[in-house]
């Protein structure tokens, strides 16, 4: 007999499969963009050598990318989302010191229900690792029921939405014991979301019916 084998209700957004037994709750799952920088011009990063033959995004104070996120069909409507930064540096020289990520972002809901409003900015200062080439992931919230600081609104998200990003480098104030302090590299920005772990019944709105 054909499946499907296992049927979950349609009718609530929020139904899904959870985790934990004895304090249920949706899972985490990563929502991957792709970086794309400029070819030239001012504030594009380097790509440079950055361990053995591979090479990574080496960023100036001012460098950016832009990178684009599509809201998945598991996506657990009303649950908030954070934006996520691996990077680290390739010195031996590092002390201390923070650097500062900058993500300008807008959304808009898909299938022609949206248009795409003003930007907000959202800074995250996290702290240098003194150890070379260690991968450091620095979160900030991007999403929240009451907006803040540049934040999107999570009521507004919804599968197929779009996030449109443009990530730089604002500030770069690693200390050293001697030299010139490195420029950082930034290997990935995502963002964690919580998933129902299954799909929509239907593929435009309204998803749920």
């Amino acid at each position: 007999m054909a499946g499907p084998y296992i049927v979950i209700p349609k009718s609530s957004a929020n139904t899904g499969i959870g985790v934990d037994t004895a304090s249920p709750t949706y899972s985490w799952k990563d929502l991957i963009g792709n970086i794309i920088p400029r070819s030239t011009g001012a504030g594009t990063p380097l790509v440079a050598t950055y361990i053995g033959n591979i090479m990574g995004f080496h960023f100036a104070v001012n460098d950016f990318v832009c990178i684009n996120y599509h809201i998945p069909h598991d996506y657990a409507l009303g649950t908030d989302i954070f934006i996520h930064y691996h990077w680290s540096h390739d010195q031996t020289n590092v002390t201390g010191g923070t650097i500062t990520w900058r993500v300008e972002c807008t959304y808009a809901k898909g299938h022609n229900q949206a248009v795409f409003p003003a930007t907000g900015t959202i800074d995250l200062s996290p702290t240098a690792s003194t150890t070379q080439f260690q991968h450091m992931l620095s979160e900030v919230q991007l999403s929240a029921a009451a907006p803040a600081g540049g934040q999107l609104t999570t009521g507004n998200l919804e599968p197929d939405g779009l996030i449109l990003a443009h990530v730089s480098l604002t500030a770069n104030n690693i200390t050293v014991s001697s030299g010139v302090a490195p420029d950082p590299f930034l290997h990935f920005a995502d963002i964690h979301y919580q998933s129902t772990n299954i799909g929509t019944k239907q593929k435009a709105p309204n998803f749920y019916v």
